[in-house]
């Protein structure tokens, strides 16, 4: 064997030598709590969220006259929480030939959180469709 060859390796291979730095198992374990917690402070804010959401649903609308339409719908919202509807009528071009804004007040907890309205439009022209365009908090 020359002096420039090196022995051939025999045993166990040795670890590599750990470097100054390098991450440890800590930091994973670490890393994946913190993942775990914000994963589960998504979904109770995405739930939490969703529970105190308004929604409006047109149910139904009738064209009472060439100056007004009736709308009927549902609004859900959280009972304690005072909600604005817009409610807007449209003709055949659906063009917004008027528009009211009405009010859902809050009412006792435990009441229903969906509640049905009944609202008059008046329009400027005849209208040939009538629905509830937002609700927002108030």
């Amino acid at each position: 064997m020359s002096s420039h060859e090196t022995p051939p390796r025999t045993g166990a291979p040795r670890p590599a030598p750990r470097r100054e730095g390098a991450p440890s198992r800590w930091w994973g374990i670490t890393g994946g709590v913190l993942f775990g917690v914000m994963a589960l402070v998504i979904v109770w804010w995405v739930t939490h969220n969703s529970a105190e959401q308004v929604t409006a649903t047109t149910t139904s609308y009738v064209v009472r006259s060439d100056s007004s339409v009736e709308v009927q719908f549902d609004v859900s919202r959280p009972p304690t929480q005072p909600v604005t509807c817009t409610v807007t009528a449209q003709d055949e071009h659906f063009t917004a030939v008027g528009s009211v804004q009405v009010v859902v007040p809050t009412a006792a907890e435990g009441s229903p959180r969906t509640v049905h309205q009944v609202a008059t439009v008046r329009t400027a022209t005849r209208a040939v469709t009538g629905n509830v365009t937002d609700c927002v908090r108030t």
